[in-house]
């Protein structure tokens, strides 16, 4: 009997279902008022840190923009002052106008009609400095000026021919942000002087050499940057020896 027992339970054991441990949320430690005010406080707190780490992040990327924008040229820091007006600064002009040569025979002057070239170079765009006034206002001028006068009777005539080579250079002021500015100007070179005189039949030159001593004044415009013509309307000194000779006149050209 004992036996039979025995082995209807052992046979009972091999169908009972096997029951697993079962875990849910309910089973986690009871979180008390305290702790819970606790959590939200280190939450709202790392909440603050990380806004601060990214607006701090922020200003860091701010100032160094803003170091490398006032940074130096020389500091690795390429500028763009440039990029709006890529213009190399220089000009090929014609010249023309009134050259009044000091008279000989005691009289203000000898008007007679004057020819040239002048090339021009803005050496203030070389400099390094990105203010507009410099780069803009000092400029160089490299200018031929031809001239000739001729006086006499069909006996005794004299032939003068005059050429003045100068280099100059110049500021320029601008009126405001416009195209144009007003501009003086000092400098010097040499006057070349082809004379012929002619006495019947014969002819007699004389040539010479003498410095120049050039001093100026006008207006400079440059109108539609876009098409580079310049121009410019002067009166300018020639202190040659002990003459004085003027040009009154202009010179138009192109710009590259």
């Amino acid at each position: 009997m004992n036996t039979w027992l025995k082995a209807c339970l052992a046979g009972s054991l091999l169908f009972t279902p096997t029951a697993f441990a079962q875990s849910s949320d309910d089973d986690d430690p009871y979180a008390y008022p305290e702790q819970e005010a606790e959590r939200a406080q280190e939450k709202a707190q790392k909440d603050d840190d990380d806004a601060y780490d990214r607006r701090r992040k922020l200003v860091d990327e701010t100032d160094e923009f803003r170091e490398a924008a006032e940074r130096e040229s020389d500091d690795g820091f390429q500028s763009m002052a440039r990029l709006d007006d890529p213009s190399l600064g220089v000009a090929v002009e014609l010249v023309g106008g009134l050259l009044m040569v000091d008279s000989a025979r005691g009289n203000f002057s000898d008007n007679k009609p004057a020819v040239g070239v002048r090339a021009t170079y803005e050496f203030g765009r070389a400099l390094k400095t990105e203010n507009e006034m410099w780069r803009q206002g000092f400029i160089a001028d490299l200018r031929w000026i031809y001239g000739s006068l001729s006086d006499g009777t069909d006996f005794i005539k004299g032939d003068t021919r005059l050429h003045y080579f100068t280099l100059a250079p110049a500021w320029v002021f601008r009126f405001g942000e416009s195209d144009f500015g007003f501009f003086v100007q000092a400098g010097g070179g040499l006057a070349y002087q082809n004379t012929g005189i002619t006495v019947g039949e014969e002819e007699t030159k004389v040539n010479g050499l003498k410095p120049v001593l050039q001093y100026g004044l006008g207006i400079r415009g440059r109108p539609g940057r876009s098409a580079r013509f310049m121009f410019r309307i002067e009166a300018t000194g020639l202190r040659r020896g002990y003459a004085n000779d003027f040009f009154l006149g202009g010179s138009a050209g192109i710009g590259f």
